[in-house]
């Protein structure tokens, strides 16, 4: 017994005659009856009731139209199944520049190995750019700083970090427990152009009248730190920046700290994209 087979018996008996279920399987009438003939010779019994206009099953029949059915059910499934295998799916996340590579790499790394049925595209841009391309159904999910003004998505937050001081480990705030914005005045600062909060903070040390000393601007994280590393400057960096050469000091009074999370619209949240988003909040970083 074969499903092509099962398949032109169903077609027969749900279309009520031969002609009927031959251009319903696409085949032609001597095809499909000389088909449903070798079936009924080899299980050794009628399936169809030829003499009625239209066409019915018999008791046999109608088992098999009902069981056959099944089986074409779980092998419609079946292959369904090996072909998301065999073919990832495709899981869309926009990833704001300024996140730590670090961070994010865990995060993505983690997820994959646990769900290596997903595959992932990763695009990185500013909060306007990936806001758009969430609208626009370019991207699944973005993986942001929440600012307020996101009411259109939903969100889940994944943790908050505070802004450090990021000196060399020789440094002499290495040793202090935290540091005040005072303490930067005369400092080499070795500013992140690409921050969230460079505004913020410039215009707050323009008010205390902090004189800082900037003797490098990057947009680039990855070299502000190694530029403190190397023991050109300082800089104010998110708390989630891990370099081993570099230690992060609190600053006191600096009161600036960000909501890192994932925005996503409210009618996807199924499937892999469901399963991203309780995978990142139960992620280390959201303890």
């Amino acid at each position: 017994m074969e499903l092509t087979q099962i398949r032109h018996f169903i077609a027969v008996a749900e279309a009520g005659g031969f002609t009927k279920g031959a251009q319903r399987a696409a085949v032609s009438q001597p095809a499909i009856s000389a088909s449903i003939a070798r079936l009924e010779a080899e299980l050794d019994v009628k399936l169809l009731d030829r003499r009625r206009s239209p066409v019915v099953p018999t008791a046999a029949g109608v088992r098999l139209l009902e069981a056959g059915k099944e089986i074409l059910h779980t092998c419609n499934a079946v292959k369904a199944e090996l072909k998301s295998i065999a073919t990832p799916k495709l899981l869309r996340i926009g990833v704001l520049q300024s996140l730590s590579s670090s961070c994010v790499s865990k995060l993505l790394s983690s997820f994959r190995r646990a769900n290596t049925h997903v595959a992932i595209e990763v695009v990185d841009g500013s909060c306007e750019q990936l806001l758009e391309f969430l609208a626009e159904q370019d991207l699944d999910t973005v993986l942001t700083i929440f600012e307020g003004k996101d009411l259109n998505f939903a969100s889940r937050v994944l943790f908050k970090e505070p802004y450090m001081l990021a000196v060399p480990k020789d440094h002499r705030f290495a040793l202090r427990e935290s540091v005040q914005l005072a303490d930067l005045e005369g400092e080499p600062l070795i500013v992140r152009t690409r921050c969230d909060f460079y505004q913020d903070v410039t215009d707050l040390l323009a008010i205390r009248r902090i004189k800082t000393h900037i003797v490098y601007q990057t947009d680039q994280d990855d070299r502000a730190l190694a530029l403190v590393a190397a023991g050109i400057g300082v800089a104010l960096v998110p708390a989630h920046y891990e370099v081993s050469s570099v230690k992060q000091v609190p600053v006191s009074d600096l009161g600036v700290s960000r909501a890192i999370g994932l925005l996503w619209s409210h009618e996807r949240e199924v499937g892999d994209l469901k399963e991203f988003i309780e995978f990142a909040g139960s992620h280390c970083w959201a303890a």
